[in-house]
């Protein structure tokens, strides 16, 4: 017998892992989003997804965390995921970063799994907190992001006579509204192409407003 034939049982293995936690949230969002967060249970989850109820508690301590995994995955807090390295996002050109970050999240939230989610966002807000943890989570979001905007206003890169955070909310808060208005889960290949054009122009004109350009002699 081989040695991946001996394979002892007990914990699996890493592929394993990632799998079975792929599969519970797959069937937590499609759940979440028939049933809403309120009228999905753990047992039900576990039967879609075709597991034990058991292997739920190997990778989430219960339905809240499940929640909350998608949406740091696909809501305001993916912020964090798609940036982690703030000093990186800093010594980009405005320009760059701003664009880079804001397709990064169009390409996130345009999925078949972003739109599916931002029905759910819209009802549930951030799961068992509701709508407060929404405004929370975008607060902590903008919060996060404007680091990087208070070192591009230092170095005279952005405007500097309204706040970071102001900037990044003009910023943001129009990518919110063509994510949940106009990304729905049921949205076809034309309306998302006419999503994609409104994420252009309003980046267009975000950067038109904020950034400083170097004068020409």
């Amino acid at each position: 017998m081989t040695i991946e034939g001996k394979r002892r049982r007990g914990r699996p293995r890493k592929d394993e892992e990632q799998d079975t936690r792929r599969l519970l949230l797959d069937a937590a969002l499609e759940l979440f989003a028939a049933k809403g967060y309120a009228g999905t249970s753990v047992r039900e989850i576990a039967k879609h997804a075709n597991v034990h109820d058991s292997a739920i508690y190997f990778h989430f301590a219960n339905k809240d965390a499940m929640y909350a995994a998608l949406f740091e995955e696909m809501g305001p807090p993916s912020l964090e995921a798609l940036c982690p390295d703030l000093d990186v996002l800093t010594a980009m050109a405005p320009a760059d970063a701003i664009r880079s970050l804001a397709w990064q999240l169009f390409r996130v939230w345009s999925s078949p799994r972003g739109r599916q989610f931002a029905g759910v966002v819209l009802r549930d807000g951030s799961g068992q907190e509701g709508a407060q943890g929404l405004a929370d989570a975008i607060e902590a979001a903008k919060r996060r992001l404007a680091q990087p905007f208070e070192a591009w206003q230092a170095a005279g890169l952005l405007r500097a006579d309204q706040s970071a955070e102001q900037l990044v909310w003009e910023l943001m808060a129009p990518l919110d509204v063509i994510w949940f208005m106009r990304l729905r889960p049921d949205a076809c290949d034309e309306e998302i192409a006419a999503a994609e054009r409104l994420v252009q122009a309003h980046l267009d004109y975000f950067l038109a407003c904020a950034e400083i350009k170097e004068e020409r002699s």
